[in-house]
């Protein structure tokens, strides 16, 4: 994660933290609080990390592991009979904190039982600010307290998919978009049709989202079909729109952040390249990462591909963000395509006020005088 600042003024023009990277995940990890940073039956794991010399260093409680209710996951009605079925979507979630100077970032893995795998990304803490003299307002950013200014500033993630689905490392990366048919008496006299059309990524490189095409990227297996509608497998990628690294291409803010300029990157697998932007980001000027790696023009159809994804957040500061700072969630999905021949949430037994014991509240009676 690359978190570039906008204030010009030095020496703040250099402020550019990589608060995953640079600062160690690991090593910033929380000692999770039961019944605190995780709700209801809870498990916990301590992490084994190493530590500025190479050592070995224990993280207690690094990971919670805990079911969460999420709402409906699905629900029907027989409108003839007032019958309904439903079944309550629960999630298990597999939960780290971690806290980086002055921010936290609270990161979860969320699976449910419809086969739906989520990363979710949620930002808090304090924000980090600059002294601003009485009266004076800068373009660039907030002013959230008295001589106290926050500049806008940016949060984009990477995240580094290697998929092995289904047991196959040869995947493709597959562009999909719905268009409008052409007017045609034949196949479209009414005007009202529209297609969905598939089209393997066949370079490696860097591509966009486009929601006016309700353009989404999947992870296909070639080899492997649905038995009922005989249409590849695949892994769709819900991925927010995110504003791209807006800092100038000659700026080392650009040439840093070696992967924030693009919503998806694909490239062969080469065992070395496992960090977003490059082996080391930490004071250099520029870095060897996705971007260059992209640029390689690697056939990708068919082959040991790795997709790197990237979201984040513009961060245009408001006063309620001071002092400390609501959170803002962010989340990336990964949902089944063609897997199964029908919603494996179906297989679990209907929720009931048996099973949820929900609490009926009354509201006392209006008292006339």
């Amino acid at each position: 994660m690359s978190v570039p600042y906008g204030d010009t003024r030095p020496p703040f023009h250099k402020k550019q933290a990589f608060d995953l990277g640079d600062t160690g995940a690991g090593i910033m990890a929380n000692d999770l609080k039961l019944g605190c940073d995780c709700l209801g039956a809870i498990a916990y794991f301590d992490g084994l990390i190493a530590d500025e010399e190479g050592r070995p260093l224990k993280k207690s409680n690094a990971v919670c592991i805990h079911e969460q209710d999420a709402g409906l996951l699905w629900k029907h009605t027989n409108y003839r009979t007032q019958r309904a079925a439903l079944v309550r979507k629960r999630e298990l979630v597999l939960q780290s904190i971690i806290t980086v100077s002055n921010y936290e970032y609270i990161l979860a893995f969320i699976l449910d039982q419809a086969g739906e795998l989520a990363y979710e990304v949620r930002a808090t803490g304090i924000l980090s600010t600059q002294p601003i003299d009485p009266g004076v307002s800068v373009p660039w950013g907030t002013v959230v307290y008295d001589d106290v200014l926050a500049a806008y500033h940016q949060h984009i993630l990477s995240l580094r998919i290697d998929p092995e689905m289904d047991g196959e490392h040869r995947n493709s990366l597959v562009c999909e978009e719905t268009a409008s048919m052409p007017l045609r008496t034949e196949t479209n006299p009414y005007g009202n049709g529209y297609i969905s059309q598939r089209q393997a990524v066949k370079t490696s490189g860097g591509y966009d989202l486009d929601s006016k095409k309700n353009r989404v990227y999947m992870i296909e297996i070639s080899s492997k079909v649905n038995p009922v509608n005989g249409l590849k497998t695949a892994y769709k990628i819900h991925v927010p729109a995110f504003q791209p690294l807006l800092a100038q291409e000659n700026s080392s803010h650009y040439k840093r952040a070696d992967f924030a300029n693009h919503s998806i990157y694909v490239t062969r697998f080469r065992e070395n390249e496992l960090f977003a932007g490059g082996q080391y980001t930490n004071q250099n000027k520029q870095t060897t990462g996705v971007r260059k790696w992209s640029a390689r023009k690697d056939s990708v159809q068919d082959e040991d591909i790795v997709v790197w994804v990237q979201f984040g957040l513009q961060h245009v500061p408001r006063f309620e963000d001071f002092r400390v700072m609501p959170a803002e969630i962010i989340k990336v999905a990964l949902k089944l395509v063609n897997f199964f021949t029908k919603n494996p949430a179906t297989d679990f037994p209907p929720s009931s006020q048996k099973s949820n014991q929900s609490t009926l509240i009354r509201p006392s009676a209006c008292k006339q005088s």
